[in-house]
């Protein structure tokens, strides 16, 4: 009974999963802050996710706060928290995005996920893929079109070093996002990766941000250090943050199933970012098949 239960939660959390990843309308990243007055805006925003579904709202800031509205009597704009506390829905952003008034703070909640992901078109395209995070940004360009590709990545913003960085890829870049998994206040940007030919093995190019100052590479082990992760594996792979976690999908394989079929169900791997000796390093921290 337990595993079933369990087994029902990871389903739920993997339709989750697919929804923030292939960008529904009723999900969508944004950046979100808190002020004092609705008339002045946050002095600092952190990345979020923000849901919308027949009338209930979801807001997760990465690494940080949930909150969870629902509808209150038949006025619109009025809500109840998690803990039971009223909250309203005020104008003054517009287009821009939603502000919400909670017992002790306003919460802003902008809308521009342009800033905090680029797809493959974006990022083949010179100069239209700029990641913004506060004050810190990356333009990133990534060649397409051949089995080894060109990633370049501009910083800008930092006190340091603004030096570009240049990686060769193994194959195509497909996306790119900006976050900040650890919620340290700075952020990484996260290059996702799948080769050419019918394995499509998927692959990361990662960075973070050293207290605002330079930029270190961000290592994620081989699926080889993980042996209950690499069991069936022949790629196809899919990157994707979701709250404060990469999280990395792919079919599993029986013995006798050919690369356009696998049967063995779905594998996810759940990654929080550690500090390392060098750098930053991406640790598994949750197994899930379904």
């Amino acid at each position: 009974m337990k595993r079933s239960l369990r087994k029902a939660c990871w389903l739920v959390a993997a339709h989750c999963f697919l929804s923030t990843y292939h960008a529904q309308a009723d999900s969508a990243r944004s950046e979100c802050g808190f002020s004092d007055s609705a008339g002045q805006r946050p002095a600092t925003t952190s990345s979020c996710t923000f849901s919308q579904r027949q009338g209930f709202i979801s807001v997760r800031i990465d690494g940080g706060k949930e909150f969870e509205l629902s509808p209150r009597g038949d006025s619109p704009g009025n809500y109840l928290d998690q803990d039971g506390n009223a909250v309203y829905r005020q104008r003054g952003l517009g287009k821009q995005g939603q502000l919400f008034k909670l017992p002790n703070t306003y919460l802003f909640v902008f809308w521009n996920p342009s800033r905090l992901d680029c797809d493959q078109q974006q990022l083949a395209s010179l100069g239209q893929c700029t990641l913004l995070y506060r004050d810190i940004s990356f333009v990133v360009d990534a060649t397409s079109g051949s089995s080894l590709n060109q990633l370049s990545i501009r910083p800008d913003g930092l006190s340091g070093d603004n030096t570009e960085l240049t990686d060769e890829l193994d194959g195509t870049a497909y996306r790119a996002e900006i976050a900040d998994l650890d919620a340290n206040g700075w952020p990484e940007v996260y290059v996702y990766v799948s080769s050419a030919g019918s394995g499509s093995y998927g692959s990361l190019v990662a960075y973070a941000v050293n207290n605002g100052k330079s930029v270190t590479p961000v290592y994620l082990p081989p699926l080889e250090q993980s042996p209950e992760a690499l069991a069936g594996y022949m790629g196809h792979d899919q990157f994707a943050v979701v709250e404060n976690r990469l999280i990395r999908r792919f079919p599993i394989y029986q013995q006798d199933d050919t690369n356009a079929q696998a049967t063995g169900g779905t594998r996810q791997l759940q990654y929080r970012l550690e500090p390392g000796e060098a750098g930053w390093i991406l640790q598994v921290d949750r197994v899930v098949e379904y």
